[in-house]
């Protein structure tokens, strides 16, 4: 994929090509992020105020506590269905969906750019408020924009030599002893920017941008990496670094929405949200946004269901188990350690996505099991259960009652769900958390069974993503906007990405 002189005037007929004061601009921005300056802080708030009060949550009583903590201890996905160890990432197995694997990176690397928590409820709390909902989200603040911008790509360093380029990570080479090298058609720049050996645990080789959560797992580290090379790729093609940003920005919007989006709602929710705009959570003016909870602490946390629990990372790393593949595994051995990420450790996009022969792997079915070690499972989904709990966010039930649909309840709600979950759910029966109730209803067998969202869920997704890109800075969705590309799939991503291999 190239680009040439079309991708050099940006929508309006204005010049890319920076002036003289944008350049020192954009370098006084990069020195700024680099000391430490951070965006602003925004809000959150609810989607659906009318199912803020008590009638329309769970109870705030300790025997909750206590359910939601069993509710929490079933959502691992039995060890004797996985057998004695992991299936082959390729061969399609019980509960694999049809989604390629790398889609579950692109749903937690969106949750991540939109949404970096400060202040955030003591969800363990065992004080007196930690039987009740917060009073109030005002001291619940958003690092984040909250748009379809990629906050999270440029919160970090520019590239010194080269201003209008991120800076992308070298690699580092492999041990003497091993006979891997990079895979092929990759270079040397697929890391993340590190800092360099450190006694601080929190500094050392740690990535250098302001919000280190896409660096805890390699998939996601090196989708990032993706987006930094991809933005160097446009400006590669001539672009100034805001035509570029610009450029980026409105492509990964119309992958959000024409690719992503398509993939995990219902397709008559999405086709009516796309022609008719939002029905339910209508903002006319980009200073009345916020994040809706009901997105951030339920309908968008999706990456867990959708974990496989091996993946075929590249031709060195074949069924890896998940937990494995933690960038602070491949970095430790301390001063024996890596500097930078090893070269045998970049990533074969050609397994995650449709881009070779072979077949991807596949992402799980949207339900309420999550692939991994049970203690570790139980821990995760105690978190975002209590999360849900101390936010005060409406039961499934009451949201679907609002958008006028019958709801899961009782034994419709327990059909839905495997046969071990169904006792630790009967509490929920009537009333179920919200998170909870949208995978049960994605992975309803006489529903969506596992192939995406399913109505409540659809809506939510829909109309906060659309409405959080028609207010994203240059927005795709601006009436009278044309975008100066057919489409931009994740696919397209990767391949950008790969010209700064070539080069």
């Amino acid at each position: 994929m190239t680009f040439g002189r079309s991708m050099e005037m940006c929508a309006g007929g204005e010049d890319p090509r920076p002036s003289r004061h944008e350049a020192i601009g954009e370098r006084v921005r990069a020195l700024a992020l680099e000391s430490g300056a951070r965006p602003a802080d925004h809000g959150f708030g609810f989607m659906f105020p009318a199912l803020c009060g008590p009638a329309h949550r769970l109870a705030p009583e300790p025997r909750t506590l206590k359910d939601l903590a069993r509710l929490a201890s079933v959502m691992a996905e039995p060890q004797d269905t996985l057998q004695d160890s992991p299936p082959p990432p390729r061969v399609r197995s019980a509960g694999d969906g049809d989604l390629p694997a790398a889609y579950t990176y692109l749903v937690e690397f969106l949750r991540n750019d939109l949404i970096w928590e400060r202040r955030t409820p003591d969800e363990a709390g065992l004080g007196p408020d930690a039987l009740a909902p917060l009073s109030s989200l005002a001291g619940l603040l958003n690092r984040r924009s909250g748009g379809l911008d990629l906050d999270s790509v440029y919160d970090a360093p520019r590239d010194p030599q080269a201003v209008r380029r991120m800076l992308v990570g070298t690699l580092s080479p492999r041990p003497k002893d091993c006979p891997h090298g990079r895979p092929p058609r990759t270079g040397p720049g697929n890391d993340l920017p590190r800092h360099p050996r450190s006694p601080e645990p929190g500094r050392d080789r740690a990535p250098r941008m302001s919000d280190a959560r896409n660096d805890e797992q390699l998939i996601l580290s090196q989708l990032h990496v993706a987006f930094l090379k991809a933005h160097n790729a446009l400006i590669a093609s001539g672009l100034s670094f805001e035509a570029a940003r610009r450029a980026l920005r409105r492509r990964f919007q119309w992958m959000v929405l024409f690719d992503l989006l398509p993939k995990l709602v219902a397709p008559d929710v999405l086709e009516n949200v796309m022609e008719d705009g939002p029905r339910l959570w209508r903002v006319e003016r980009p200073a009345a946004l916020f994040m809706p909870v009901e997105l951030s602490a339920a309908a968008l946390v999706l990456a867990p269901s959708m974990r496989r629990p091996s993946y075929d990372y590249n031709v060195h790393f074949r069924n890896v188990e998940h937990g494995a593949l933690a960038t602070r595994n491949v970095l430790a051995g301390g001063r024996h350690g890596p500097e930078t990420l090893p070269e045998h450790h970049v990533i074969s996009w050609g397994g995650f996505l449709p881009l070779a022969a072979e077949a991807p792997q596949r992402a799980r079915r949207l339900d309420t099991l999550i692939c991994g070690a049970p203690e570790s499972v139980e821990a995760l989904a105690t978190r975002h259960l209590l999360r849900g709990f101390r936010l005060g966010l409406p039961t499934g039930q009451a949201l679907a009652r609002h958008m006028g649909l019958k709801p899961l309840k009782d034994d419709t709600l327990l059909a839905a769900l495997p046969d071990h979950q169904r006792v630790a759910a009967l509490p929920f029966c009537e009333a179920t958390p919200l998170w909870f109730y949208i995978l049960a209803e994605a992975g309803d067998p006489e529903g969506p069974a596992g192939r995406h969202l399913g109505p409540v869920g659809s809506r939510i997704v829909a109309e906060a993503l659309w409405t959080l890109a028609r207010h994203s800075d240059a927005s795709i969705l601006a009436p009278g906007t044309l975008p100066d590309f057919a489409r931009f799939s994740l696919g397209d991503l990767i391949l950008l990405a790969a010209e700064e291999d070539r080069l």
